[in-house]
């Protein structure tokens, strides 16, 4: 536990936030709010540690937290799934507890109250289909499943760009100055994920010819653009069938 508390970072809008609720007299909102965060985090923590994935650090934001992971791309999709709604239900879990808490008379009800506002807020803030939000995550996920890794990238972005103007008109939350802090958070990584797809997609390829992974499913496809995650490839060059190895083997050498 101790190695995973070094590694909290706060980001600076989440202080402006903290700030902003402690000179307003409202640190019980704040306490409460941070809390959910944290646990909510520690669900992706906890499974991501499971499937041995290695933590490089949570990044607490206004709307929530960010648990960022070093792993390879090409791990198990639906151990992914499990990774990205596991902070869901550890928050649901702790709201349980504050809930049997409340009923038995052990805390108040403006403090269940908080709890339940704030628990309620998250959750369906956090189902958005918003990069960098566990809504996005899942979307990418099961596209991964049915689409080449490409193109479940682009159409993540395009969702999620949708996903914002939606948000915006459909006034489920107050336009204040931390929604609106929130919302250009977003965008900054809509727009950071949208520079890097060169990047994911270039490592993507890597591991697959560094590593060896193993698939039920196998496609044939006709270039490196229409691989999937979830499948091992055959390419169709010319009359010849070539395996994957074999072709990823013949693009970085002539790459480099």
């Amino acid at each position: 536990m101790k190695n995973l508390l070094v590694k909290f970072n706060f980001h600076y809008t989440y202080l402006i936030m903290a700030l902003g609720l402690v000179i307003t007299g409202h640190f019980s909102n704040l306490i409460v709010f941070t809390s959910l965060i944290i646990i909510h985090e520690l669900g992706h923590v906890m499974t991501s540690l499971a499937f041995k994935y290695k933590i490089d650090k949570i990044i607490i934001y206004p709307y929530g937290g960010l648990t960022k992971v070093d792993k390879k791309i090409n791990t198990n999709i639906n151990n992914d799934i499990v990774v990205a709604i596991t902070g869901l239900l550890f928050q649901t879990l702790y709201f349980l507890v504050v809930l049997f808490l409340y009923k038995n008379n052990i805390i108040r009800d403006y403090i269940y109250n908080l709890f339940y506002l704030y628990h309620k807020s998250m959750l369906i803030f956090n189902l958005f289909p918003i990069i960098p939000l566990d809504g996005s995550k899942l979307i990418n996920l099961i596209l991964s499943k049915y689409f080449s890794f490409n193109i479940a990238n682009k159409l993540t972005i395009i969702i999620s760009f949708i996903s914002i103007i939606l948000f915006l008109f459909c006034n489920i939350f107050d336009k204040n100055y931390s929604m609106i802090m929130v919302i250009g958070i977003l965008l900054n990584n809509i727009y950071k994920f949208y520079k890097e797809l060169s990047y994911i997609y270039n490592r993507f390829l890597l591991e697959r010819y560094l590593y060896n992974f193993n698939y039920s499913k196998y496609k044939v496809v006709d270039n490196k653009d229409k691989m999937y995650k979830n499948r091992m490839h055959y390419f169709r060059k010319k009359s010849k069938i070539i395996e994957e190895k074999e072709y990823l083997k013949s693009f970085f050498q002539k790459k480099y």
